[in-house]
Formats: C-alpha cells, structure tokens, sequence
C-alpha cells in the first residue's frame, strides 16, 4: 500500500487507508511486516473500517507497463562458425486493472486483469492477422483472481482460506509479486521438460491457513498443470496438487524465513507426448534480511534454493526416468533516498538434471529501479545467461530492458 501521492503499489488502498508509503512498502514494491500482514489479511489494516460505504475509487487501480528490450543469443558449438541472433522492439506491453479489499463480515477479494498484454495467442501459421495488436498478437488475461475469508481468533492468532486463482502467499513475497526487480528469477520461472509446472504460476484451486502473531502457514489444493490451467476440463484429468508453506517474520522491515513444498502430478501424453505420468515434488527454502543504514538508505539481501524430483515412464519404456533438480537465487538490493533509487545484482543457477553434467542454465542480472514521479516507476535490467546444451554447444544469451509504468 502507498500514500496518496504514491503509485508503486495499489493506489486505490492508498486514496482508502491515507497512510505513508512507508507503512507497507520499502523501496517499490518490498513488503514490510504491516504490508505483508496487510496483504495476506484480505488488503485491509487492522481495525479498519468494515461497515464504510463502499467507494469503487478505494477499489479499484489502473496501471500500464510501457517497454523497449533488446536481445542477442549467440550458439557457440566447437568446430562451427558461432550463430548470432538479435532482436530488439518498442512495445506498450499491458494495460491492467487491480481490485480488490474487504467486503464485509470477514470476507474480501482481489483481482488482477490484464486488458491488453502484449503475448500472442496460440495460431497455427502466420499472417498479419495473428502477428499484429490488431489481430491477435495482442490478448487480454485474468492474472489472479480470489475471494477470501478471514477469522480473527484473538489479538494474536488468526485463520483464513480462499478460492479462485491463487499463488502461495510465501512464493509472492519472494518474487512471484512483490519485488523490486523487472524480472522474476529463474528458480521462479524454470521448468522441466515437458512439465509446465513453474513455482511462481498462478493456479485454480483452494488455499487455507493460520497466522500466530509472525509465523504463518498456508496449505492449497490446485488444478495443477503449471500454466495449462484448463487441462483438467480438455483432458479429463482428476489429479489435484498440493503445496504447503510456514514462513516466520523476524523484523518490522519485512525480513523472512521460509519453506516452501509442492507436490504434483502432470499428464505427459497431454499434447500427444508419448509419456506416462510425472510424478514431481519441489522443495527448499527462501527469505529475505531487509535492513536501514541510515534514515533514508537501506537494503536487503534475498535468496532462494529449491530442488526437486520427477519421475515418469516413457509408453514403450520398461524403466523410469528419474530426474532431480536443483536451483538458486542470490540477490542484493539497495534502498536509496527512501523509495527513488534501487540498484540491485542477482547471480542464478538452474540445473534441471543432476545426473548430467552439461544442461545448466547460470549468469548475473543487474537493474536499477527509479522513480522519477509519485506515479510510477522506470526500471533497466541486464542479464547476460550462459545455457550449457552439451558438451561442445552452449548458448549466450544478452538481454537489455527498460520498462516504465504509471498507476494511478
């Protein structure tokens, strides 16, 4: 939550509640304690208003991310020439709403809907009708969508559960959402093989849990299926996964501990994949120590290790294929001048097959976040990943962009 004249978080909180930025947010996007409280307490302040009239502008929030990106890979396989490949675009990327808050009698929602985005739909060929916004290179999105219910036990302790299109809250905090960076990291973001499944993707499903005074925990059942959200209704598939959390809150700037576990099973023969069922987990931690050097600069150090396992049988196979995976994340960002200037550096690591030598994907990320109006926010980021695909071939790939967006 912001103040008035701040637009890094949800404005519409800010024009409800009229409190300073610095209640709920360090730097951007970064939680404190009362934000995190704030967030996963159904997007209201203790001991707020519940029988206020509803007003849509306490509601409801507009923000757009304008972008210009450029990329270059190069394939570097011994005895050949390198191939070079670049890209680099201007593009005004989304137009999204963003509502939510308390309803009444413990219940609250919150939405996030993307009018425009720019990514292509699935098309079978190219023309200039499926390769233009006009066409449908453009598509709109329902990026999370639930309502929650939430019961106060006492002063210190507290229950919840939700439905709807869900993350783990902990998964958020770490990246999924709230975050200074442009981009998500890759631990967030990876997959394995013909597995959709991602820790930051948002999925239909149930989510319940208690607080007591900083320790939270939080259990969901969901569709699965990573991103092919709506494989269960095409496929027919009656699997549900399930995830669990426990995180502990160490300080009002918002510095966490966590753990984080996800057990699922996918149809690889969906597509036509001729491949049995995974049956997949992940684990490992993440957390943050967000800290003051003075009155006006700060920082924080944020990390992730995750590792994980699948199993699956090809259809004409006799054994299993068992594959274990490891990934991690190391962050440091500054908070400069109270919100207007964040640097940050982050080193990744993601390698889906222990067993193999040459599949890693590694490399640094650096940005700078800027806020040049209340309004909004400028954000450059560079990363440069090497891709091992074998023992002579690897891939290098450079990527630039400048990302500015307004809220109001």
């Amino acid at each position: 939550m912001a103040g008035v004249n701040d637009a890094q978080a949800i404005t519409a909180w800010a024009r409800k509640y009229g409190v300073s930025c610095n209640v709920c947010h360090v730097n951007g996007y970064k939680l404190t304690a009362a934000g995190q409280k704030f967030l996963r307490g159904g997007h209201q302040m203790p001991g707020g208003e519940t029988g206020k009239e509803a007003n849509l502008s306490d509601y409801l929030a507009m923000t757009a991310k304008i972008r210009t990106w450029g990329t270059t890979t190069v394939t570097h396989e011994s005895g050949k020439d390198d191939v070079r490949a670049a890209k680099s675009s201007f593009e005004m990327h989304a137009l999204s709403l963003y509502s939510g808050g308390p309803l009444s009698n413990g219940f609250s929602y919150f939405s996030e809907f993307y009018l425009h985005e720019n990514e292509k739909k699935f098309t079978a060929s190219a023309s200039e009708a499926n390769v233009s916004d006009m066409g449908d290179w453009g598509r709109s999105k329902l990026a999370e969508a639930f309502l929650q219910y939430d019961y106060k036990v006492n002063e210190n302790a507290g229950v919840f559960g939700r439905a709807g299109r869900i993350m783990p809250w902990l998964i958020h905090l770490h990246g999924g959402g709230a975050r200074l960076e442009y981009a998500r990291g890759l631990p967030l973001q990876s997959t394995f093989g013909d597995n959709p499944y991602r820790p930051f993707a948002r999925q239909y499903g149930v989510s319940f849990g208690g607080s007591y005074k900083d320790l939270f925990a939080e259990m969901g059942v969901v569709n699965g299926t990573g991103k092919l959200e709506n494989a269960h209704e095409v496929d027919t598939d009656p699997h549900k996964d399930v995830y669990g959390t426990l995180d502990y809150t160490l300080d009002s700037n918002g510095s966490m501990l966590g753990v984080y576990y996800y057990r699922g099973s996918y149809p690889l023969h969906f597509f036509g994949k001729a491949k049995g069922r995974d049956l997949f987990y992940q684990a490992g931690l993440m957390g943050n120590y967000t800290f003051d050097v003075t009155e006006k600069h700060g920082g924080a150090l944020i990390g992730m290790y995750l590792f994980g396992n699948n199993r699956y049988r090809a259809t004409t196979a006799v054994t299993e294929e068992d594959h274990r995976s490891a990934t991690y994340s190391l962050q440091a960002q500054g908070h400069l001048w109270g919100d207007k200037i964040g640097p940050y550096f982050r080193w990744e690591h993601f390698d889906p097959d222990k067993a193999k030598t040459d599949n890693e994907t590694y490399g640094p990320v650096l940005g700078l976040n800027w806020k040049p109006f209340d309004h909004g926010r400028f954000v450059f980021e560079y990363s440069k990943y090497t891709k091992r695909v074998s023992q002579t071939k690897r891939t290098y790939d450079r990527a630039g962009t400048l990302e500015m967006q307004y809220m109001f």
